[in-house]
């Protein structure tokens, strides 16, 4: 699963990999997978989640792997976007479905190598449902 520049809105390079990267981290393989997973994200990782949780790196990619069914549904995604901050540093937008459970959901990516990225904060709020973009 890609994002594509038509679906994003952005042709830049670091846009879209930062974009793959996030796609990579929310199919239901990575995230069964705590290895996997865990090369995507930082070391001072951290995360508000929807919950309302406060997360940090520290056992994260665990606690996904835990109530994360391989062969399961991947987390439906809309309105996919990213902007360049800086060099290597990339904001993520979406909207995000999960089981009918539906959240806005931002996260920040740094380039940690050519090509390689890794997210170091993400950010989840529950919404009612599908909505525009603003």
């Amino acid at each position: 699963m890609t994002a594509t520049p038509m679906e994003t809105g952005s042709d830049d390079p670091q846009v879209l990999e930062a974009l793959a990267a996030e796609y990579e981290t929310l199919s239901p393989e990575c995230r069964a997978d705590p290895e996997r997973l865990n090369r995507f994200l930082a070391p001072d990782f951290h995360e508000f989640g929807a919950s309302g949780v406060e997360i940090e790196f520290e056992g994260t990619a665990e606690r996904v792997a835990a109530y994360t069914d391989p062969d399961g549904e991947p987390i439906k995604v809309e309105q996919a976007r990213g902007i360049r901050l800086a060099d290597g540093l990339v904001m993520v937008k979406y909207r995000a479905n999960n089981s009918g459970r539906w959240s806005n959901r931002t996260s920040l990516w740094r380039r940690v190598a050519p090509g390689r990225w890794q997210m170091f904060h993400h950010q989840g709020t529950l919404t009612d449902g599908p909505q525009k973009a603003g």
